[in-house]
């Protein structure tokens, strides 16, 4: 006898039985189009480079498609060619850092009709791998984030690494970066009539490449231009008059967001602990993850990479906030000895990875052992994993503490740290910018 699993569960035609239904028609948008914005400012190698996205135009700004697109060689330090010599195991070989269209970048500033609305710490090229390797399928790796110079390796800092081998054919290549800022990572357009102005700074040569058995060899990391890819469509004019309407009527436009934040303390030397760090006083980041890099590595040298995060004898690591411990008890980390398995998984938890058939990182419990990909996730929201709801605001302290087996080595470590918060950026009527939480 047939049956329903359940007396709720509702008469559903399939759609292949569905004949009456029709797809929606679009009667908004009257025209769409993409833009090549040229440099405000005179074009200097060492930045800053300065872009008007728009000029108080009558269209609006798509701004989750906004491009920067780089044209670089690398030479010696007087601009000459470097001749690479046949490959052998002790030949010398370099090539421009991984996911290298976003690692140009030191940081950026956004403002709109003059008014801050985006600046991140030094960090941004971290910030963008975090995203690049966590975040994204090895499908997508292996294409899109191509165009961006990222191509996964599976070893950081060995010669070897697939991902090196491709970057070392690159020495002369243009790149593409889908600019990943707060308002860039959100579906909502740019209001008509505003004056949106982006400057970027970019990072130094040494942190740029990597070279192995380079003697005294330096090199010169040159941009020879650069310029911006936008994306604006024009509505009808009867909608957009009924949009501004809308606008004066309710004061307001809100953009809300998630928005990345990085920061970076250092651990100095002989030391067992972390040093205590408070990282962000105002209140409770959605997720966190956090890795440990050289002091080469992270202040850039030619013989470093400065995503190679490695474990360093950690033995435990924790954050702080509410009161609360995450992990509520300690990890009791030994690498050596192959007992780290609880981070790797925690990681993965993070980012949601586990118990699907449709996305991964492609970061094996090999790689995340030894070969440069030692990052921790901590999950600090129970809706981390959804962008689609804010979490309540709990205003508290978030600190980090680790603890090593083995003192930390000469020179001393930095800890990146990237966290996420829900923020609301508003727009008024004379457009003007309000940010409605403060990290």
């Amino acid at each position: 006898m047939l049956s329903r699993m359940d007396p709720k569960s509702a008469d559903v035609v399939i759609d292949e039985l569905d004949f009456s239904t029709m797809p929606g028609t679009q009667t908004c948008i009257q025209n769409s189009r993409w833009n090549v914005v040229n440099l405000k400012n005179a074009f200097q190698p060492e930045g800053p480079w300065e872009f008007a996205l728009t000029n108080n135009s009558r269209s609006y700004l798509n701004l989750k498609r906004t491009w920067l697109i780089f044209t670089y060689d690398i030479t010696d330090e007087l601009g000459n060619p470097i001749v690479v010599p046949p490959e052998t195991t002790s030949s010398m070989t370099f090539a421009p850092i991984n996911n290298i269209a976003h690692s140009i970048v030191k940081n950026f500033t956004l403002h709109v009709n003059s008014q801050l609305a985006y600046h991140n710490s030094s960090n941004y090229a971290y910030k963008a791998y975090f995203e690049n390797l966590l975040m994204y399928g090895k499908d997508i790796k292996d294409s899109t984030l191509t165009a961006s110079g990222f191509y996964h390796d599976n070893h950081i800092g060995n010669r070897n690494s697939p991902g090196f081998k491709r970057r070392a054919k690159l020495l002369k290549n243009q790149v593409a970066a889908n600019i990943s800022i707060d308002l860039m990572n959100q579906p909502r357009v740019m209001m008509n009539n505003s004056d949106v102005k982006l400057t970027v700074y970019p990072n130094k040569s040494d942190f740029l490449i990597e070279a192995f058995n380079h003697g005294t060899q330096t090199f010169k990391f040159n941009v020879r231009d650069v310029y911006c890819l936008v994306h604006e469509f024009d509505l009808t004019d009867g909608l957009s008059n009924e949009l501004e309407a809308a606008f004066l009527e309710h004061k307001m436009i809100q953009y809300p967001m998630i928005s990345p934040q990085v920061r970076s303390f250092y651990i100095e030397p002989n030391r067992f602990d972390a040093p205590a760090n408070t990282l962000f006083t105002t209140k409770m980041p959605r997720r966190l993850f956090l890795g440990l890099v050289s002091n080469d590595s992270f202040n850039g040298t030619f013989n470093t990479s400065p995503f190679d995060f490695k474990p360093f004898d950690v033995t435990d690591v924790h954050i702080d906030f509410c009161g609360r411990t995450i992990p509520g008890r300690p990890m009791d980390l030994d690498f050596p000895n192959n007992k780290f398995i609880e981070a790797y998984v925690q990681l993965q938890e993070t980012l949601g990875h586990t118990r699907n058939n449709f996305s991964c990182n492609s970061i094996d419990v090999d790689m995340y052992k030894s070969r440069g990909f030692t990052i921790f996730g901590f999950e600090l929201s129970s809706i981390a994993l959804d962008p689609n709801l804010f979490e309540m605001v709990n205003p508290t302290n978030v600190s980090v503490r680790i603890n090593f087996k083995k003192v930390t080595p000469p020179g001393g470590l930095y800890c990146v740290v990237y966290a996420e918060f829900d923020q609301i950026l508003v727009l008024t009527p004379d457009r003007a910018v309000v940010l409605e939480s403060i990290i």
